[in-house]
């Protein structure tokens, strides 16, 4: 599940808490990053150029613990901040950025690339939270695309598909290559058209997007 950092509210995290792992992770760019002075747990992405984790953060001021929906949403939100500063935020904390990397590079910093696609496409701050989905049907799995659809219908929210270019992830989980709802290629903006200059822009951006398990 995807959504737009900038409109994380409490609600919306606790519903990604609810239906995901609870492993929820930030996606941002390389620019955010080093604005925030948001260094990565592996010294070894920066040169690469493929993106990655960077250390987790809370909100400084705000918040309780870190932990709960109401304080990670308070996170969410900062880091979308484009006015936010390095000492807004504590470290460790209980939110994970993730630098995007190229889109066919693979592992988790592509999934951040196309997270922020998302969100870019919606016409949001490019920071987008994202989670996997819980199989509602075998608890201790991921759900697969199909279930993912059928539930992403359940609560009205898009499903969508992003073609993973990254061949461990070419197939769903049950092998079926298809997605009910929209489909999304290299350029995901026919599926979120932006408003003409001056509307009012959506809210935020929920959307199941399966290529996360």
């Amino acid at each position: 599940m995807v959504f737009g950092a900038a409109y994380a509210t409490t609600d919306l995290m606790a519903f990604a808490v609810r239906h995901g792992t609870g492993y929820l992770r930030v996606a941002i760019s390389p620019d955010v990053a080093d604005r925030l002075n948001l260094p990565p747990m592996h010294n070894s992405f920066r040169q690469s150029g493929q993106g990655g984790f960077t250390v987790s953060v809370d909100a400084r001021y705000a918040v309780g613990t870190g932990i709960s929906a109401h304080d990670r949403a308070c996170t969410a939100r900062l880091i979308a901040d484009p006015n936010a500063q390095p000492d807004d935020f504590t470290r460790p904390g209980h939110l994970l950025p993730v630098v995007a990397g190229p889109r066919d590079g693979g592992g988790e910093s592509a999934v951040a690339c196309q997270a922020l696609a998302l969100v870019d496409a919606a016409g949001l701050t490019a920071a987008a939270v994202y989670s996997e989905l819980v199989s509602v049907q075998d608890p201790t799995t991921i759900m697969a695309a199909d279930e993912a659809g059928a539930f992403a219908r359940s609560v009205g929210i898009p499903a969508i598909w992003m073609p993973n270019t990254d061949p461990q992830h070419s197939r769903s989980r049950n092998g079926r290559n298809t997605m009910n709802d929209r489909h999304v290629g290299e350029n995901p903006a026919p599926v979120f058209p932006r408003t003409p200059s001056g509307g009012q822009q959506p809210a935020h951006l929920a959307a199941v997007v399966p290529i996360l398990s």
